[in-house]
């Protein structure tokens, strides 16, 4: 009776100590974990091109993905080639010219007796200003750790290609670690997840592209400068819901505002009208094949990662719910809905 307590008490303290391990690696490497699920998101989408490319061209699925990625090399290159450049140009005068619009805003405001009321209410309002004027000088910045941005992204990329060019070698490794009698559930909600993901990341990058198109559309005619780099910012931001759109018009109105109020006004009428079309038109019909997320659902998810992850994890928030109800849908099958009063 002894040995057997002694067992029992053994196994309950291995266990324990397994669960804490893992607690802590998992914790440990979380922003890794979630760069991870970025590449199976990346591979999900190359998968899907390649597939379509098979069907259609009648190829290896091999081969099918090989030219679609040299292709997308050489379509890279070539706008790096022509609009580099520009680009550059474009990125270091808004690096430039935020810090001078936050400054010159600063300034209006203090001629107005609103303005000095505004910044005068809070308390502490010296440390305030102090702060406010730090962050002023370093809003060029906003792009300073591009480097750890870039790693990421390679990272990302490289590991995307690496899964979506054997995706049964590794999906069949960790269908080996499931009990055999589990087998047919994790293949029924890694179809799900990965059905999902696909119209998902298809229906955001048409989002993004309508956003970046129609923002730097309307700016170039109400007369904003760097409309481009800020139409490529709002397509970028425009991944992100909720969060995005508001990050996206901070350097718009701020280059607008320091020209003139009408033309924060006209700004600010350019991102409603564009944002508002991708969120009541164009997004409930992109996601007509794919699951609908919950507003709520995905800011908790947004709030619950940025605490846990930063950036990187309200990033990702949005397609981590769509993974999770994807999965709920085979574990959880729909019941008939109860009407709430």
């Amino acid at each position: 009776m002894d040995d057997k307590f002694k067992s029992r008490v053994t196994f309950v303290l291995l266990a324990i100590t397994a669960i804490a391990l893992a607690i802590f690696v998992v914790w440990m490497g979380r922003v890794i974990f979630l760069l991870l699920f970025a590449s199976i998101i990346g591979s999900v989408f190359l998968t899907a091109i390649s597939d379509w490319l098979h069907s259609k061209l009648k190829i290896r699925q091999g081969l099918a993905l090989s030219a679609f990625i040299l292709l997308s090399f050489a379509v890279v290159a070539l706008l790096i080639w022509i609009q580099g450049p520009y680009a550059v140009e474009q990125f270091a005068s808004l690096e430039v010219e935020l810090p001078k619009a936050a400054h010159s805003l600063l300034a209006q405001m203090q001629t107005h007796q609103w303005g000095q009321w505004l910044l005068h209410q809070s308390p502490g309002s010296e440390q305030v200003s102090s702060g406010f004027s730090f962050a002023l000088n370093r809003i060029g910045g906003i792009v300073i750790d591009s480097a750890s941005v870039l790693a990421g992204l390679v990272i990302v990329f490289s590991l995307s290609i690496y899964f979506s060019a054997e995706p049964g070698l590794y999906y069949n490794g960790l269908r080996r670690l499931m009990p055999s009698e589990h087998r047919k559930t994790l293949d029924a909600c890694a179809r799900s997840i990965a059905e999902i993901l696909r119209w998902w990341v298809l229906a955001k990058l048409i989002s993004m592209s309508m956003v970046g198109i129609l923002i730097t559309v309307g700016l170039s005619f109400a007369g904003i400068p760097l409309a481009g780099t800020l139409g490529v910012i709002a397509a970028l931001m425009t991944f992100i819901p909720n969060v995005g759109p508001l990050i996206s018009i901070i350097p718009a109105m701020l280059l607008a505002l320091a020209i003139s109020p009408t033309k924060g006004l006209l700004t600010l009428l350019v991102f409603a009208i564009v944002f508002t079309a991708e969120g009541y038109v164009v997004t409930p019909l992109l996601e007509r094949n794919i699951v609908r997320l919950p507003p709520a659902l995905t800011l908790t998810m947004q709030l619950l990662l940025a605490a846990i992850a930063g950036p990187v994890g309200v990033a990702l928030a949005a397609p981590l719910a769509a993974a999770i109800l994807g999965a709920t849908d085979v574990l959880l099958p729909k019941t008939a809905e109860i009407k709430v009063p």
